[in-house]
């Protein structure tokens, strides 16, 4: 198969969705090489380095340390895996060495960046949309192949840039075994809504929604507990005794394995949502807006927890809830045969076994 060089965002220390996402597709990069793997972490970009990069038409993070090291590394690799449609600048240069890129799209970047704009509507969010564009179609112009998350973001894809996917490839978790969910279930604590996000703009506009007008509707012996840096962002408000930020957390498995629902009130946004996929992998519950559920089935919502338009919505199927948190079969089912790493993982190999059979048509 040949080596493969993966270039992706530092996912070491950081636990965001993203990161999650990353991380994963290093294990697969590792398992298609057979262990012939390296990997280049980019680092996040200051607003003025963004400024300095546009002005120079270079790409996100790309310094001239980065581009002698990536020059170094991509020598002895048969195949640059890039994971990120913001770094344009890499694509571009992989694709000068003669190189075969494999772009993985986390978002469509300019529909992400220019909703954040959209929402913040400060300078410093426009120029980061701006250059987000410019390289998003960088790393399409360049990339020979072209992984995305769901049909979706590929529409999305033509729609601006007059291309489509290669492969769609979703968000994908190891297994957690059933008993060990139910293993974590404590007795001794009463079943909960359940929230888990960072800290970014449409987990706060999605939870401040929530708050302000669906827990008022709430039976107040439902708790509702918030977990993860989103948590920091609600610090200062008044709340009512029925809902708890628990910041972030060593283990999630617990916080999964004792809640009766999770909620996904999110609006905004690109690709797919982590918490949605991430919640089935633990056999929960899922109650969320259309946005929440982009990428799944639309057949299997109905079984899996409920698409909730409204607030009325999301009141009414929480006030319904069975107070039970054992694993909600349906859910952990479409977890094992549509987004565990088993399963995500034997397509992307198919896949990239017929796209790379034939080395000479793929540069």
């Amino acid at each position: 198969m040949g080596k493969i060089l993966f270039v992706s965002r530092d996912f070491e220390k950081a636990c965001d969705g993203g990161a999650v996402v990353a991380r994963q597709h290093w294990e697969y990069v590792i398992q298609l090489s057979e262990g012939n793997a390296e990997r280049l972490f980019i680092q996040k970009s200051s607003h003025l380095s963004l400024l300095r990069n546009l002005i120079l038409h270079k790409g996100y993070g790309e310094t001239s340390a980065l581009m002698h090291r990536f020059r170094e590394m991509a020598a002895n690799a048969d195949i640059i895996w890039v994971d990120g449609s913001l770094y344009g600048g890499i694509v571009r240069e992989a694709a000068r060495l003669g190189k075969r890129v494999v772009c993985f799209y986390h978002n469509i970047e300019a529909n992400y960046y220019g909703a954040k704009a959209d929402l913040a509507r400060n300078p410093a969010d426009r120029l980061m949309a701006y250059f987000a564009k410019s390289n998003e179609r960088k790393s399409t112009r360049f990339a020979s192949t072209r992984l995305l998350l769901n049909e979706r973001d590929n529409a999305e894809l033509q729609r601006i840039y007059g291309v489509k996917a290669d492969f769609i490839q979703p968000i994908s978790f190891k297994a957690v075994p059933k008993e060990k969910i139910e293993a974590k279930i404590d007795p001794g604590m009463k079943p909960y809504l359940l929230f888990v996000g960072s800290r970014f703009f449409a987990n706060e506009e999605g939870v401040d929604w929530f708050l302000e007008r669906v827990m008022p509707g709430v039976s107040p012996d439902i708790d509702f507990r918030v977990v993860g840096t989103i948590c920091d962002a609600l610090r200062d408000r008044t709340l009512p005794p029925n809902v708890h930020l628990e910041g972030r957390v060593e283990h999630l498995t617990p916080w999964y394995a004792n809640a009766m629902a999770v909620v996904s009130p999110i609006f905004t946004g690109s690709g797919m949502k982590t918490k949605t996929i991430e919640a089935l992998r633990f056999g929960r519950r899922v109650l969320g807006t259309k946005e929440a559920f982009v990428g799944l089935p639309q057949e299997v919502l109905s079984g899996i927890g409920a698409y909730c338009c409204s607030a009325s919505d999301f009141i009414n199927e929480i006030n319904r809830l069975p107070v039970d948190c054992h694993v909600h079969n349906p859910s952990y089912r479409l977890f094992l045969e549509k987004f565990s790493e088993l399963a995500v993982y034997k397509d992307l190999k198919d896949f990239w076994d017929r796209r790379f059979s034939d080395a000479d048509s793929l540069r």
